[in-house]
């Protein structure tokens, strides 16, 4: 055996780091009172945040279900209430789960007497809500008392199930779309506002958000403005994760080369005015992509992401030598015998959350699959399309990698910044939904649509 397995981890600092991989929200990390300044990494301030949660993790997953109130996929006062529920079993993380699932199928079922009774637009609001709920539930469900892929399968199913439901009694109606690629096929949702072409922007999201957050997260601001929308699910997302098992892909520019290609050849679609828009680790996937497809208009990412593998490798510094040179075999006894064996729940959870993107097998084979996204300066360098990189004040997932792709852009690049004054502080902006889309969307309006491809 090793003598890097006699050597004990910080399982709190590896899955702290570990959140890193790619959340729109994350089970844990450094919210809380301290946080890095963006783009100086010897900077810190402190700022008191809008707690609900003493976890500053748990604390900033909810800050997204307030947030959504924006667009009318949560409601304040039922969220707050959900939060006293939560309290009162001691904010546990099945709690949350037990919590959001119950108010989402009641806001699921109070949609179906809405819609029975002819009243549509008050059906169509609860169950963009219930989705919203169900959502929350979804993320959380590997702290249920049936923590299986399965059951997260059936989960999704229920989230996705509220969400087809809102958005059928949208006018015009959503319409569910599947794109082939090689390795399947894209299922996605395209709105529009209606007939004649528009400009479209891709919704591209990370590793945790389903279609209600790009709703909120693009979708309803792209049809105010009269934009298409179409928001896609690839793999390693939604239901090719869920239900089709399907892990993450480094070079997403597979998945995005046909998607474009469909756009192009849809009755709606302005085929040279079509962006792309990244959230969360999205912010990787889509500048990965656009190094490689040069028919988009505009690029978005949200934040900027050069190296999604750093958390993991500055909390993974023990084991590194073992993993990078093969030693399979000392790896996994190590991660059992110092993280797994030793973790409590609230560990496990997140652990198993931050790993299911890169597959089922050992946690070796994940972690060898997590090292591969990685952008690099020359292949961020091919970017052509005009990009806006999003850079939140704490960032806490990826400090300065923001400033850093827009370094390597040049004058390719608009670095767009959203601070703590504006209430629009922390990694994809959880309170700020209504400003960060209104940036978005005047740079894109500004760039995409004057330089068609």
């Amino acid at each position: 055996m090793s003598d890097l397995l006699q050597r004990p981890i910080n399982r709190r600092g590896l899955l702290a780091g570990a959140f890193a991989a790619g959340a729109t929200a994350a089970l844990v990390g450094p919210a809380g009172a301290l946080a890095t300044s963006p783009g100086d990494a010897g900077k810190t301030e402190k700022r008191p945040a809008a707690t609900f949660f003493a976890e500053p993790g748990l604390n900033f997953q909810m800050l997204f279900a307030l947030g959504a109130a924006g667009y009318a996929a949560s409601e304040v006062g039922e969220v707050l209430a959900t939060f006293d529920r939560i309290h009162g079993k001691g904010d546990t993380l099945r709690s949350v789960n037990e919590e959001f699932l119950r108010l989402g199928r009641q806001l699921r079922q109070r949609g179906e007497k809405e819609r029975g009774a002819g009243r549509t637009d008050s059906a169509r609001l609860c169950f963009l809500r219930a989705a919203m709920y169900l959502d929350q539930a979804l993320f959380y469900a590997l702290a249920s008392k049936t923590p299986t892929r399965h059951h997260e399968g059936v989960l999704y199913r229920e989230m996705e199930g509220a969400w087809a439901s809102a958005a059928a009694l949208f006018k015009p109606r959503f319409e569910p779309v599947r794109i082939p690629w090689a390795g399947g096929t894209v299922p996605g949702w395209f709105l529009s506002p209606g007939s004649g072409r528009r400009p479209t922007v891709i919704l591209n999201n990370g590793s945790d958000a389903q279609n209600i957050d790009m709703y909120v997260y693009g979708g309803a601001a792209a049809l105010e403005r009269g934009w298409n929308a179409l928001i896609i699910e690839g793999p390693g997302q939604g239901a090719n994760l869920f239900l089709h098992n399907q892990p993450f892909i480094p070079d997403w520019e597979r998945v995005i080369t046909p998607v474009v290609s469909w756009l192009r050849a849809h009755p709606k679609v302005e085929k040279r005015r079509i962006a792309l828009a990244g959230q969360s680790f999205g912010g990787y996937l889509t500048a990965r992509a656009a190094a490689f497809e040069h028919r988009l208009a505009g690029l978005v990412t949200d934040p900027g992401v050069t190296d999604a593998f750093i958390s993991w490798s500055e909390n993974l510094k023990a084991l590194l030598p073992l993993l990078n040179h093969g030693k399979k075999a000392e790896f996994n006894e190590y991660w059992k015998k110092y993280v797994i064996d030793q973790a409590d729940e609230y560990e496990r959870v997140g652990l198993e959350k931050r790993l299911e993107i890169y597959g089922n097998g050992s946690t070796y084979d994940q972690l060898k699959l997590a090292q591969k996204f990685k952008l690099k300066r020359g292949v961020a360098r091919r970017i052509s399309a005009p990009t806006a990189i999003l850079s939140p004040e704490l960032e806490q997932f990826f400090p300065g990698q923001p400033e850093t792709l827009h370094g390597w852009l040049g004058k390719r690049g608009t670095l767009v910044k959203f601070t703590v004054a504006e209430g629009a502080e922390y990694h994809c902006e959880p309170m700020a939904p209504q400003l960060r889309n209104e940036r978005v969307f005047d740079w894109l309006e500004t760039h995409a649509l004057r330089s068609p491809r």
